[in-house]
């Protein structure tokens, strides 16, 4: 049974939160009633009667409202309709009366563009490989190479491999510090070292669970800073592990990243490790299935629990980092760069993670934010879960089914 939450607004909360501040009080006269009716229709999510009343403004003869394209706008863009939205965000761009609104509309108008033009997602450096690939870089010498770079410096008992994860180590690193957290500099050494298989990384690398296959470590001692990461070369039955490159890798070096930006600032758990899966090429999808299940059902971390949760709290780890991938996820796509790194700014001054977001929207504060940027998440996590499920059935049907068009255009 669904667990039993408040009735909000969501699938655009945030969306309509700068919308309603900046015009609140954009048209004097008896344009202000329809307006104030259709932000009303925008916050509760009647988005076809909010871009109706909206347009009305707009298409007056005698007094046109250009401002009120931008309600208009965030409707379309709320019905999955982005060539409309494109073209109501462009006709409110001329109106924009600050540099705040000119940033928040040009950003809409790219995510529009975006979403009509989808670039490429980053490809997963294991997926280059060639089964000669896998079996060269399964091999284990006697000793151990070295490889250096501009930060890394690896050694591995495989020279393949140590050039391969010296590359690639450069290569997770810039797209952290560009995609992942916006603006971030790194200018480190940082230790990479490949243990031939789980044996050695377990009797060698610092305080590793033993569950794990890779992690990071930092000490100073003495005046020197010591920045580690640990990761395995090889499988339990002795081939190569190319999760190590895909997910394992970039993970830790996320890990450090933030623990460079916080510094003595304590990181929440669900943002370190939420970014960090975030961080891994290719989108798991057993997380978003789960954490949209979890949601669905009692099993579920409320939002206000889930961003206060630490690592010795964890009743239930799967489903805390289910529902940390998506929530952080939801943020970061949700939100411009300069957004998302106010959000952090605010969260290593103490903000909560409701309060971070507030302020980085530059809206009033309200009591009731929080549990609608809940309801907006979880909604649009089950959602997601739901779509996943759907194209995951309809590729692959059950027994006597005849495949649908999309399973058949897959093969």
């Amino acid at each position: 049974m669904r667990r039993t939450r408040r009735s909000l607004a969501a699938g655009g909360f945030l969306l309509t939160a700068f919308v309603c501040g900046a015009l609140a009080t954009a048209i004097p006269g008896d344009g202000a009633d329809t307006l104030q009716t259709a932000l009303e229709a925008l916050l509760d999510g009647h988005n076809a009667r909010a871009e109706a009343l909206a347009s009305r403004l707009t298409d007056r003869g005698d007094a046109p409202s250009p401002r009120a394209w931008l309600v208009v706008a965030t409707a379309r863009e709320r019905l999955d309709q982005p060539a409309d939205a494109l073209a109501a965000y462009e006709a409110f761009l001329p109106s924009c009366q600050s540099d705040t609104e000119r940033q928040y509309v040009q950003h809409r108008i790219d995510h529009c563009r975006q979403t009509l033009r989808p670039a490429p997602r980053p490809q997963a450096p294991s997926a280059w490989l060639t089964e000669e690939d896998r079996t060269l870089l399964a091999e284990v010498d006697d000793t151990f190479y070295t490889e250096s770079s501009e930060h890394f410096i690896v050694r591995a008992k495989n020279r393949h491999l140590t050039k391969l994860i010296a590359r690639e180590a450069e290569r997770v690193l810039a797209r952290i510090c560009s995609d992942i957290l916006p603006g971030q500099s790194y200018p480190h050494s940082v230790s990479i070292t490949v243990w031939p298989d789980r044996q050695e990384y377990l009797a060698n690398a610092q305080e590793s669970p033993h569950w794990a296959g890779g992690g990071f470590s930092f000490s100073a001692r003495d005046g020197v800073v010591t920045r580690r990461i640990d990761l395995t070369q090889r499988t339990d039955d002795g081939t190569f592990n190319p999760l190590t490159l895909d997910r394992v890798l970039p993970h830790e070096m996320c890990h450090l990243v933030l623990l460079e930006y916080f510094g003595d600032s304590p990181c929440p758990l669900f943002l370190d490790e939420g970014l960090a899966m975030m961080a891994e090429y290719g989108t798991d999808p057993q997380r978003v299935l789960l954490a949209g299940a979890a949601l669905t059902q009692e099993a579920g971390i409320g939002l206000g629990q889930l961003v206060a949760m630490g690592p010795h709290s964890l009743t239930n780890p799967d489903v805390f980092y289910a529902e940390a991938y998506t929530f952080v996820s939801f943020l970061h796509t949700r939100l411009r760069r300069e957004q998302f790194r106010a959000v952090l700014g605010y969260i290593k001054q103490g903000c909560t993670a409701a309060e971070a977001v507030q302020r980085a929207l530059l809206i009033p504060q309200t009591e009731d934010f929080a549990l609608r940027l809940a309801a907006e998440w979880e909604d649009a996590t089950i959602t997601d879960a739901q779509i996943l499920r759907a194209l995951q059935t309809a590729a692959h049907p059950r027994e006597g089914e005849e495949p649908t068009l999309l399973a058949r255009e897959q093969e």
